[in-house]
């Protein structure tokens, strides 16, 4: 794997017109004033003081300049109102256009990091010079009741199964695969610390793509440098209905996404992890198929966004949609037989 330039750590404030090491990117849509405050000032707090902190706000009748107006005195912060609504991705894009450290890492606008978040990703880069991607554990703040919190649980179970420190990107690649790249064991961007070379490598976040946009961005990442594990907990990633994932969740925006992931993905690889990659398609095809029925039996609705895809991928493989649909039937049928 590529090695990477040494990334040096201090605590000490930046020299006057010195690049950061750090960019703090902090995309917003709607903000909850209280949630974006207690963002910003997790950074504030870090012990690793020199960083820049970019907010690219959506623009909406919600009035986030002023909810931050106050930290732009510090010449640390910027604050950018887009032109026009970018979408997610295309926001988590805007803010990466204007960042100029060497270490990239982002942050929710309702989420929050340990003091000692960014001194430890330095840390790692710089014991680590072939590791371009860091996943830092942390803990889910459920500030609601959601059926979502299920998943979430499943994440923290599945992640106990994981090696602390650093691992080959094409041997995580191949695990994440044979358990059909769920649940998102690499994590939430807000929880993952990037070089910004290994991002110019692998190019901008797919903003075509409104829920399944950072698992197909880190599978991306782990064809091109080693993947580290920092398993101790350095944050809080807060879950509630008002958050872009619960919506799209909702909505079921992300079964299609998923379809467009493995296509790509299996074109990208070769020899026996392009295999692996065709066979957990053909399995998640079932498991797509199940989440599908059972929410049109819970009488909710699915994104017509996407749609084109599934009819696409419906005729380039109909062998694998009728045998996956058999097998959800006959699945279904046979736990219904159980009880």
């Amino acid at each position: 794997m590529k090695s990477f330039p040494l990334v040096l750590n201090s605590a000490l404030p930046p020299t006057p017109y010195s690049l950061p090491r750090i960019s703090v990117l902090i995309p917003t849509y709607k903000p909850n004033p209280l949630h974006l405050s207690e963002a910003v000032e997790s950074v504030r707090a870090q012990s690793e003081q020199d960083w820049e902190c970019i907010i690219c706000d959506e623009p909406t009748e919600v009035d986030t300049h002023a909810m931050v107006m106050d930290y732009l005195i510090d010449d640390r912060f910027q604050f950018h109102t887009n032109e026009k609504c970018l979408g997610i991705g295309g926001n988590w894009n805007e803010c990466y256009r204007k960042a100029s450290g060497n270490v990239i890492a982002y942050l929710f606008q309702d989420d929050l990091w340990e003091p000692n978040y960014l001194e430890t990703a330095l840390k790692i880069f710089s014991e680590n010079h072939d590791v371009g991607i860091i996943s830092m554990h942390h803990k889910y703040q459920y500030d609601e009741t959601l059926w979502t919190i299920d998943g979430y649980e499943l994440v923290k179970e599945v992640q106990k199964q994981l090696l602390p420190g650093k691992q080959a990107g094409s041997e995580i690649l191949e695990w994440w695969l044979k358990r059909n790249m769920h649940p998102n064991i690499i994590g939430e961007p807000p929880f993952v610390v990037l070089r910004k070379e290994l991002m110019e490598e692998v190019g901008p976040f797919n903003e075509n793509m409104l829920q399944f946009l950072d698992v197909e961005y880190w599978l991306r990442c782990l064809q091109h440098t080693n993947w580290y594990y920092e398993n101790t907990s350095h944050g809080a990633f807060r879950v509630h209905s008002d958050a872009a994932s619960a919506k799209n969740n909702e909505s079921g925006r992300g079964l299609y996404d998923r379809l467009t992931v493995f296509e790509q993905l299996i074109k990208s690889l070769h020899g026996p992890l392009k295999k692996v990659a065709i066979t957990s398609r053909n399995r998640s095809v079932q498991d797509m198929i199940e989440k599908f029925l059972h929410r049109t039996k819970q009488g909710k609705g699915v994104s017509g966004t996407g749609s084109g895809q599934v009819f696409w991928f419906v005729l380039r493989h109909p062998i694998i949609v009728t045998f996956g649909l058999l097998k959800a039937i006959f699945r279904k049928s046979r736990i219904k037989n159980l009880l």
